[in-house]
């Protein structure tokens, strides 16, 4: 079976653990780390090499824009999905042009559990 590495940054503890729920209804994806702030988001993509990336745009240290940038130009194999509660159109277009492969709203965890399942091959759970 596939394995899909997926690491989370997200500043709020409650959207982490959310998001780990919902991972851990995806046969094959494997949550390899977790970070509130942006540099240490940064630091573990670095080490983990993960082959997804749900990344929030507000965090402390580093905002999710800065470190799309970096992650994109340093790991360009991960997938990276913007998962924000900021619905602007504007910074979508940012992020895409900055090189997030997909922008999602915070409201949006069946799209996300989709896209997962997608990348493993499988249907949704």
């Amino acid at each position: 079976m596939k394995e899909l590495k997926v690491f989370l940054a997200d500043d709020s503890e409650p959207i982490r653990q959310q998001l780990e729920r919902a991972l851990s209804l995806i046969d094959g994806c494997k949550l390899v780390g977790t970070a509130s702030g942006g540099n240490d988001a940064i630091e573990l993509i670095r080490s983990l090499q993960p082959d997804v990336v749900v990344l929030d745009i507000s965090m402390s240290h580093r905002e999710g824009i800065r470190v799309l940038r970096e992650i994109r130009k340093e790991v360009p194999v991960a997938q990276i999905i913007i998962f924000t509660a900021d619905p602007s159109v504007v910074l979508q277009e940012v992020c895409l042009e900055a090189g997030a492969d997909f922008y999602l709203h915070k409201t949006q965890i069946q799209d996300l559990i989709d896209i997962l399942s997608v990348q493993l091959g499988e249907s949704t759970p």
